[in-house]
């Protein structure tokens, strides 16, 4: 009897270890910077809308899962927070006053009841330094991005864009890239031997002031933006 018991036993956890391999889950890439904030966008399907959600970090085993924020519950860190669009079919977990540590791997993650596992968005977030740089009014200034020799090969686009809110950024707030060198009083030089590109912004003014972000366009079969760096830059 113990044999036919740890046969079916064995037969189980074969199984459940089948449903975890087969399941497949798109990673969704966001990116912040060190003092600034995201907003971690996560869609879940219909006939969720009344269940629990949260994002915990890391691998998110069945049992132990750490959990950084739940709907319904405080949040370990105050940083972190959880709201439900359930008409979207949404949650979105804000974090402010990103740190290094925050970066990583994380799951959004709904529940789906008792004895069921639950669904799940795998996340990776990444966490940029910021590099401060300074300017006179009425001179100019050059912003300098590097790009890693192993891109070379795989960049479409190079180009840098003004904004604390990067999904705003992206939309609208391209000033020059290496497809248009030149937009208004931004122009864009690149020089691949050396693996930089160079932004000049002439006679300066207050509003220059911001958050600017120099990223790339990777080939492939889908064209994506990969950030490199970000500036803050003050205008006195």
């Amino acid at each position: 009897m113990i044999q036919i018991c740890d046969h079916k036993l064995l037969i189980f956890l074969l199984l459940i270890m089948s449903v975890f391999a087969c399941e497949t889950t798109e990673i969704l890439t966001f990116t912040g910077y060190e003092g600034g904030k995201v907003e971690i966008r996560c869609p879940y399907e219909s006939g969720y809308e009344e269940q629990n959600k949260y994002l915990c970090r890391g691998e998110c085993p069945v049992c132990n899962k750490d959990k950084v924020v739940e709907s319904g519950s405080p949040a370990k860190d105050r940083r972190f927070s959880l709201t439900d669009d359930r008409t979207t079919h949404i949650f979105t977990v804000t974090i402010t006053d990103l740190r290094t540590e925050d970066q990583g791997k994380y799951r959004c993650s709904v529940r789906t009841g008792l004895g069921k596992l639950d669904k799940y968005t795998e996340i990776n977030l990444e966490i940029k330094p910021v590099f401060h740089m300074f300017g006179v009014t009425g001179e100019h200034l050059n912003i300098t991005c590097h790009y890693n020799s192993d891109l070379k090969n795989k960049i479409r686009i190079k180009f840098i864009c003004k904004g604390s809110n990067l999904s705003l950024c992206e939309s609208s707030g391209v000033k020059a890239t290496t497809e248009r060198n030149s937009n208004g009083r931004y122009s864009l030089r690149d020089d691949e031997s050396a693996g930089v590109f160079n932004v000049t912004i002439p006679d300066l003014t207050l509003k220059d002031s911001g958050i600017y972000w120099c990223g790339v366009v990777e080939t492939g079969p889908k064209y994506k933006n990969k950030w490199i760096s970000v500036i803050d830059l003050n205008i006195v």
